[in-house]
């Protein structure tokens, strides 16, 4: 918005000024005595320039308020609908104008991916509920093998429809990941209940590795989702069996202070490499571990974070590779939890 990009834009009605004047001062020369009005053309000219600079002055002080804040709107990607220039000279007009119809396409477009995307999470949701019904029935062939002494192949299907179970219920909690606000229900219950009920669905995880679980004090009340609650500690604990090797030890346990109750998952599994650590909630990372499972999506800690970011509690991490790994959910109180819903 400099004074040069205004004299660009001027620059016909500064020729067409330029010559009115060279005409006009031809005409008073041709049919004056020189000696006598030379002096006297000369101050009138001086008189219009003068004149005529300071309106030019006025009218790019004008332009430049007129066009500043949508143009600062522009280069800082902000929303330029409130910075649609007023008045009703044509350039004016017509921004408005523009405005109103990218907004309008926008609109559309944006109403027509919403669609796009209900259509697919209800075909999500529907596959789910469909995949459900196979996936019990090889959960009857397990325990009839189990009672005709096939012990280790019932075990290893059951391990395998757990795992298959996990990566379904994972798929439909990422089909709802992004319209889960609508899906909440903040309410108090205790966290111990919450984390036995994960322990105990995933119990043939400790089994088949034969995992140590040492829980510690856990009986606090904590205000959330708890559906969602239920999906973050069982990723987290799903990851820490994944991760820990035969014989391995998880300990979870709780701890309260005036702001929140936390809850940590430590295991002492592969740990997680200094060069990963601060990208493993990003969407698609699997990290290094994850190359070494080929069992990993990078999808669980992402729907994580995510969940944790609208529901107002924390995940932390700290790890040290082939000694541990520690995530601490941090569960803030109900006061917390109002001030920052009203935000």
């Amino acid at each position: 918005m400099t004074i040069l990009k205004y004299l660009k834009d001027s620059c016909s009605s500064i020729f067409y000024f330029l010559l009115v004047i060279i005409i006009m001062d031809l005409i008073l020369i041709s049919s004056s005595d020189l000696n006598k009005s030379l002096l006297d053309i000369l101050y009138l000219n001086l008189l219009i320039f003068s004149v005529s600079i300071l309106f030019f002055a006025i009218g790019y002080v004008k332009w430049r308020n007129t066009y500043k804040d949508i143009k600062k709107a522009i280069e800082l990607g902000k929303n330029i609908d409130s910075f649609a220039p007023e008045g009703n000279r044509l350039e004016q007009v017509l921004i408005r104008d523009v405005i109103d119809i990218k907004n309008g396409e926008k609109l559309r477009e944006t109403e027509e991916l919403k669609r796009n995307l209900e259509e697919i999470n209800d075909y999500i949701t529907k596959w789910v509920h469909e995949i459900k019904i196979p996936l019990s029935v090889c959960e009857l062939i397990a325990d009839k093998l189990e009672n005709v002494g096939q012990h280790d192949f019932s075990n290893e299907l059951i391990q395998e429809v757990e795992r298959m179970n996990f990566l379904v219920n994972q798929v439909l909690h990422m089909s709802r990941a992004f319209s889960y606000s609508q899906d909440f229900i903040v309410e108090e219950f205790n966290l111990s209940n919450l984390v036995k009920s994960v322990v105990k669905n995933n119990m043939n995880l400790f089994i088949s590795k034969k995992i140590e679980l040492e829980m510690g004090n856990l009986d606090f009340n904590i205000f959330t989702d708890r559906k969602w609650a239920y999906y973050v500690i069982e990723q987290i604990i799903n990851n820490a069996c994944k991760y820990i090797d035969i014989h391995g030890k998880v300990k979870v346990h709780g701890e309260e202070n005036d702001e929140s109750v936390i809850l940590t998952i430590w295991d002492n599994g592969m740990g997680i490499p200094e060069k990963d650590i601060g990208r493993i909630f990003d969407r698609g990372f699997t990290g290094e571990n994850g190359r070494k499972t080929t069992k990993s999506t990078g999808m669980g800690l992402y729907i994580c974070k995510k969940v944790a970011d609208q529901l107002n509690f924390n995940i932390e991490v700290s790890s040290k590779v082939s000694e541990y790994t520690e995530f601490r959910i941090i569960f803030y109180k109900l006061s917390d939890y109002v001030k920052v819903t009203k935000m």
